[in-house]
């Protein structure tokens, strides 16, 4: 009886130890984070910081001119008899800060009033926020919603008009604020900046070949990576990647991948996973990307692309 044991005993190491080696098993899921840390050094990191000027209330002049991105800032002004706020419409017209009162709210607090005119029209919008609370720095200042400040822009139109430039997103717009396919790693030469949108206050105007496109961007970074940095380079990040066929590098350019790219010509094109899993082979590790849009990679051990679903 001892002796069936102990055979049974090592059959099962044997089949547990040859389990270890199948090439079936996979690591655990790699987040985008984790990919970015992975490749923090090769990054294209060229790009050149801008600075301008933040005007913070209430540092406002009297006068100073704001552009309207959205209808639905209708909502945040206190009604008034010179005006209907269902007929009220404010986008894309350039009102002019008109000064502040200060009101008790039903707390007791000291609260700031701001007023703007549109024409003949004074809009109300009760902040609800005391003095010191609106008096921020400029990386946490306060900001009323819907408006884009024209001083920055202007600033922004002095300091990058005539900018010969590498974009890096393909993410472009045309005059009508429609997506539109674009290109990576290209020159472009900057022709104009205008008021954006409610998320990205500036509107980058550009020049590719004689077509003109548009950028969203945004002075400081936020979530969605759109400041000066994340958007241009001062350098030709082909220089850095002379290894590349030139075949590649226009896949590259157009956000194209094809069978035996690399993982670094890949993350080029199309940019780094949102996810990656990692599966040991007998020949080494087969490693998969994959994207929220439905995208996904297949390398082989040698690091190839040998499947993927555009």
């Amino acid at each position: 009886m001892r002796k069936v044991l102990y055979v049974v005993a090592s059959l099962w190491a044997m089949i547990s130890l040859q389990s270890c080696f199948t090439g079936v098993e996979s690591t655990k899921a790699i987040t985008q984070k984790d990919v970015e840390r992975a490749y923090a050094n090769d990054y294209d990191n060229s790009g050149q910081s801008i600075e301008i000027a933040i005007d913070t209330f209430p540092n406002w002049k009297m006068g100073k001119r704001f552009f309207v991105t959205d209808n639905n800032i209708k909502y945040i002004f206190s009604p008034s008899q010179q005006f209907s706020i269902d007929t009220l419409n404010l986008q894309n017209k350039i009102i002019a800060y008109d000064g502040y009162t200060k009101s008790l709210s039903i707390d007791g607090r000291q609260v700031v009033n701001l007023y703007f005119k549109d024409g003949e029209l004074m809009l109300q919008y009760n902040t609800n926020r005391t003095m010191d609370d609106l008096a921020g720095t400029n990386a946490n200042r306060f900001e009323v919603p819907f408006l884009v400040d024209l001083d920055e822009v202007e600033q922004l139109r002095k300091l990058l008009t005539g900018m010969s430039l590498y974009i890096k997103t393909p993410i472009w717009y045309d005059a009508d604020g429609n997506m539109v396919s674009g290109r990576k790693y290209v020159n472009i030469s900057i022709t104009d900046v205008l008021p954006g949108d409610k998320v990205f206050p500036f509107l980058v105007q550009f020049n590719d070949n004689g077509r003109t496109a548009y950028v969203f961007m945004s002075y400081r970074d936020n979530y969605l990576h759109r400041s000066f940095d994340d958007l241009f380079s001062t350098s030709d990040l082909r220089e850095r990647y002379p290894t590349i066929s030139d075949e590649n590098w226009q896949r590259i350019i157009n956000g194209q991948v094809a069978s035996y790219m690399t993982k670094e010509e890949c993350r080029l094109s199309i940019g780094a996973p949102n996810n990656l899993e990692r599966v040991p082979t007998y020949n080494g590790i087969r490693e998969y990307w994959y994207y929220t849009n439905g995208t996904y990679l297949i390398f082989d051990e040698e690091g190839l692309l040998t499947s993927f679903r555009r």
